[in-house]
């Protein structure tokens, strides 16, 4: 939560504002608060359980890492990078609930990328998450708080918005949708900036595994109600 405009298989609809206007001018303010967390964003080897549990207890009384908090839906205009993607599951009623299972279980989340969480599901208003990553030798910690469901009779899924210690700032959606053409689309819409000094330092490659997130989720998610 730059890179080209990925190609994208039949069925999946993908849109990225990749307009910059205003983004770099936060810059100067990431780098001092964000710097000072570095020990504690990068492990040279994976977080021990018992150590990840306590932060995650340690988390719970963190501020979110922005100002503009339901932007999924009401995108800001400037300083964020707003995307939004999609991909067809399916159609009709099983397909929506087989799809929301395994959203549930977190199945849209790619091998790599492992979800450290107090609860079994974690997806309620108030719960922490964490999602663990290697990269380029390092294992980067980025936790998010659950800020509220976005449940209804065809719609399933819920918003995070990211914790100091994490990279980036901003807010992520995910959703399955169950259409009026009874069509069932996976969902993930975001704004987002780096917060790290090394996020914005190495932004392309941020740019590029956040489009590998989206790749690798949707594959994830189609797999599951195949």
């Amino acid at each position: 939560m730059g890179h080209g405009q990925p190609m994208h298989a039949r069925g999946e609809r993908c849109k990225s504002c990749e307009s910059t206007n205003g983004i770099f001018s936060a810059v100067s303010a990431s780098f001092g608060s964000a710097s000072r967390q570095l020990s504690r964003m990068f492990h040279l080897s994976k977080p021990a359980p018992e150590d990840l549990a306590a932060r995650l207890s340690e988390w719970r009384a963190e501020p979110l890492s922005y100002k503009h908090q339901g932007g999924t839906g009401i995108p800001p205009e400037t300083g964020f990078i707003v995307d939004a993607h999609e991909v067809l599951l399916g159609r009709g009623e099983s397909v929506f609930q087989s799809a929301g299972a395994a959203l549930d279980e977190w199945k849209m989340f790619p091998a790599w990328a492992e979800v450290a969480r107090i609860r079994v599901s974690g997806q309620e208003p108030g719960e922490i998450v964490a999602m663990q990553v290697r990269i380029c030798g390092l294992w980067w910690v980025n936790p998010c708080r659950i800020l509220r469901r976005c449940d209804g009779p065809r719609s399933h899924g819920f918003v995070y918005g990211t914790l100091p210690e994490h990279a980036e700032c901003g807010e992520e959606q995910f959703v399955i949708e169950w259409r009026a053409d009874d069509s069932v689309w996976y969902v993930i819409r975001a704004f987002s900036r780096p917060r790290h000094w090394m996020a914005w330092a190495a932004f392309p490659l941020a740019r590029w595994w956040q489009c590998r997130f989206v790749r690798d989720s949707q594959a994830r998610m189609k797999g599951a109600v195949s």
